[in-house]
């Protein structure tokens, strides 16, 4: 498929309000008395199979190394998906976001440790703001140095987010094609919350209120985790790495902009200033801060 770098940016714009917006619906389902594991398994799920139905001559090529290379971010994105939505059930969709943002800058560190490649100076700044930022959003002068369980929750799905993003970068290559990549996170995702269900949730199926959960699942799967990856893997194959950067991180404001216009968050000083803060060290991490006008050495 070609397509022009513009069109690539709209593409990831519209991927990142689908993104943001996913936040909203996952409370929904929560709401609905959906839990984890049960809410990745349907989504999961529907994702491959809307995936098989319109790519099923690419995947029906895949080989073992792609089953295993899917195994690997399938894992990988299961457990960032069943902590952040664990959390969701104990915390608002706009502190959910905000702390997700973190991942810009947790890959690094993740890259630094295990492949050795040394994070750039300005990492440590952006990290430092990060800390900060999420210090100011939790409200650590009011409630005492401690995470609410939910944003705890949400925090450590950052990493997994940001070993996502290192796979995709290193691992997804190697498959024979991207919507094999995209079928297999819905594969194993479907997989690991179907275990995850019946191995720990089957008390709380008769909890579920079907009739208010069945609209926000059905768009998790289709409108969000299928069509919104499906634009990013297209719109990110045609545009450079800092430009959809730049574009991603805003998934955090469009989630923070439902939330408020919804009624889950007020829109307190607390979640302005540290949401920006968190926004300033994630595209400190994405803008190559050499190429600005400002820093460029004449």
């Amino acid at each position: 498929m070609e397509i022009n770098k513009k069109q690539a940016t709209l593409l990831l714009f519209f991927s990142t309000i689908l993104w943001g917006s996913s936040y909203i619906f996952l409370k929904l389902a929560t709401n609905a008395g959906m839990h984890s594991g049960l809410i990745n398994a349907c989504r999961g799920t529907i994702c491959a199979l809307v995936g098989y139905l319109l790519f099923f001559k690419q995947i029906n090529r895949l080989t073992r190394k792609d089953l295993k290379l899917g195994l690997e971010i399938g894992a990988i994105n299961y457990l960032g998906y069943y902590l952040q939505t664990a959390g969701l059930r104990y915390t608002t969709p706009a502190k959910s976001s905000f702390i997700t943002a973190l991942y810009v800058a947790i890959a690094p560190l993740i890259l630094w440790l295990f492949w050795h490649e040394r994070p750039r100076r300005k990492t440590y700044f952006a990290i430092a703001l990060a800390v900060i930022g999420m210090a100011v959003l939790t409200n650590v002068g009011q409630n005492g140095l401690h995470l609410q369980y939910g944003d705890f929750l949400t925090l450590l799905s950052t990493v997994f987010w940001a070993l996502q993003i290192i796979f995709f970068n290193k691992v997804a290559p190697q498959s024979s094609s991207s919507w094999i990549v995209l079928f297999m996170v819905g594969f194993w995702q479907g997989i690991f919350g179907w275990l995850t269900f019946f191995g720990t949730e089957r008390a709380t199926f008769g909890q579920i209120h079907w009739m208010q959960a069945l609209a926000p699942i059905v768009i998790l799967a289709v409108g969000i985790t299928f069509l919104g990856q499906g634009m990013q893997i297209i719109g990110q194959a045609h545009t450079d790495a800092t430009s959809a950067g730049l574009i991603l991180i805003l998934e955090s404001f469009f989630a923070s902009v439902f939330s408020v216009v919804l009624g889950y968050d007020r829109l307190t000083p607390q979640l302005v200033v540290g949401g920006a803060i968190l926004l300033l060290a994630s595209a400190m991490m994405q803008v190559d801060l050499q190429s600005l006008p400002f820093f460029r050495k004449k």
